[in-house]
């Protein structure tokens, strides 16, 4: 079992004092928090979601040094999870059970000034057994896992310090975990005064939370640290990362990154998403969106990366209404028989094979970019959604090239669904279940089904998504 450290006993401490302290203050001058404009990072794939920033929201703006320390915002999500996965294969059924959540504090903002912290815990309480799913931290975890001073001026936002991150290669937006994955350094977003679509962001980030760990760490999201991939863990400085993006609700959406993998690859991303309005019957609007991600070398590689080049192309045709999207999504890795891994794609700070991408949606299964080797996919998704639930159905279809290297799969077709439901039962109160189901020839997991139950509750001031 791991043990609580000394810096998150202090951070505890610390965060109590806070609370203390902001309680307090609140007896006699109620706390006022005004929260970002919300912009979905795949809002390009769905646009019907709410969308959110990056930037953090806006406390209260004090004059003096003292009431910069005494008033903030306590805020934070209490949540319970069960996993189950069964597998027709050799290796054991994983059942997990976890139970946690995060205490969060924000102080007010002092000419342009404010800081933030972030406790994460997460406990099995003795249900698990020995066969449990690993991303899903539940061993008595505790870390601090936001630590940062922020500076804001106009539209640019400055964060140094243990943060989360909302980048399309590299995300904290991980429903599925209890704690999720966070990051070390320092970034900047920067928004045209009378323009929220449009945002400018830069991030150099040095140390790596993974899921499943209490601590900081200058490695990535490989094998042997996330079972679901054969990639290989490197031990690295990070990654710097600078993007734009353009997200205007109903309406048109672009973006474009760049990515340094430090001693693993560098990788650039550009896609978007355009409404057909000239087509539009009743209230629903036909789009299209494309994707491209071109991946090469980088200086000083680890091994065994070396000579990386791969292309991904990806396509989605589809239908918004206010309430429906329709979509379908098919994605091309070609092979090249003298690159690594055959020309096949990878990213160093995704989790498992059927997990999130940016590519096709938000939800798992929605393309092949995390297989590590060419091949093509075909997708399907239909999301309903309205002021409390949601309901996301999808199917996909892998058929992949066999390749020679050491890292890809022996399955060359495999098929896939899911579905996840959504109820927000109040404002603050929200239970959602997924269920998956992957047919595969591949003999160590065969078939399998998994199960994911999650109920969380948020208390205090509600913020931008991408601040839990």
């Amino acid at each position: 079992m791991k043990t609580m450290t000394t810096r998150s006993t202090y951070a505890l401490t610390v965060l109590a004092c806070l609370v203390a302290t902001s309680a307090a203050q609140a007896a006699d001058q109620p706390l006022k928090a005004e929260i970002s404009n919300t912009r979905s990072t795949d809002q390009h794939a769905t646009n019907t979601q709410d969308s959110h920033e990056q930037s953090t929201s806006s406390t209260q703006q004090v004059d003096s040094f003292s009431d910069w320390l005494q008033q903030g915002v306590v805020f934070g999500e209490l949540k319970a999870m069960a996993f189950n996965k069964e597998f027709n294969g050799i290796v054991a059924n994983e059942h997990t059970r976890s139970f946690g959540g995060e205490l969060q504090y924000r102080s007010a903002e002092y000419k342009g000034f404010s800081f933030g912290l972030g406790e994460y815990i997460a406990n099995d309480f003795g249900l698990n057994g020995d066969s449990v799913e690993s991303e899903l931290p539940s061993e008595n975890v505790n870390v601090l896992g936001k630590a940062f001073l922020q500076y804001r001026y106009g539209g640019m936002t400055v964060r140094a310090g243990r943060m989360g991150l909302d980048t399309p290669f590299a995300s904290s937006l991980e429903g599925r975990t209890l704690i999720p994955a966070l990051y070390e350094g320092v970034g900047a977003t920067y928004q045209l005064q009378g323009n929220k679509d449009l945002t400018f962001s830069g991030y150099r980030i040095y140390k790596y939370k993974p899921l499943d760990e209490d601590s900081f760490v200058r490695e990535d999201a490989g094998s042997p640290r996330v079972t679901d991939t054969r990639m290989p863990m490197v031990t690295s400085d990070g990654f710097t990362t600078l993007g734009v993006k353009y997200d205007k609700h109903f309406g048109p959406s672009a973006q474009a990154w760049y990515y340094d993998f430090d001693k693993r690859a560098q990788l650039a991303y550009v896609g978007g998403q355009l409404p057909i309005k000239a087509l539009q019957f009743g209230r629903a609007t036909p789009f299209i969106g494309m994707d491209y991600i071109k991946e090469w070398d980088t200086s000083d590689q680890a091994d065994p990366y070396k000579n990386i080049d791969a292309d991904l192309y990806s396509v989605k045709l589809g239908f918004n209404s206010p309430k429906h999207t329709v979509l379908v999504a098919g994605t091309v890795v070609p092979r090249k028989d003298d690159a690594f891994q055959n020309g096949g794609y990878f990213s160093p700070y995704s989790y498992a094979t059927y997990n999130d991408t940016p590519i096709a949606t938000e939800q798992p299964l929605a393309s092949l970019v995390t297989m590590n080797q060419p091949g093509r996919s075909l997708a399907g998704r239909y999301i309903y959604h309205d002021n409390r639930f949601k309901a996301v159905l999808g199917l996909t279809r892998y058929d992949l090239d066999s390749v020679d290297q050491p890292y890809a799969s022996s399955t060359r077709k495999v098929k896939a669904g899911f579905m996840i439901l959504s109820y927000d039962v109040t404002d603050r109160l929200n239970v959602e279940f997924e269920g998956d189901y992957v047919d595969t020839p591949y003999f160590v997991t065969g078939d399998f089904h998994a199960e994911r139950f999650r109920i969380s509750y948020k208390f205090g001031p509600k913020m931008a998504a991408a601040e839990y």
